[in-house]
């Protein structure tokens, strides 16, 4: 997933929540300017900050591979 489709996927989870950007940065421990990067989608996150971001949202992180089989 790339950072802009994450971002959608965030923000949504976010507002669904009824959570301001303020009260999860308290929540989480980030800045409330990194929260605004990444639901903006300017700045990557690593799977560590996502899975804490999430999970604070009562989100789960799932993460899957699929594999395309070459002949």
């Amino acid at each position: 997933m790339d950072k802009e489709n994450f971002a959608q996927l965030f923000k949504k989870a976010r507002e669904s929540k009824g959570i301001t950007k303020y009260a999860l940065a308290k929540k989480t421990g980030f800045t409330y300017r990194a929260i605004v990067n990444w639901e903006q989608g300017k700045n990557s996150i690593s799977l560590e900050n996502a899975d804490k971001l999430l999970k604070a949202l009562g989100v789960e992180l799932t993460i899957g591979c699929l594999i395309n089989e070459r002949k």
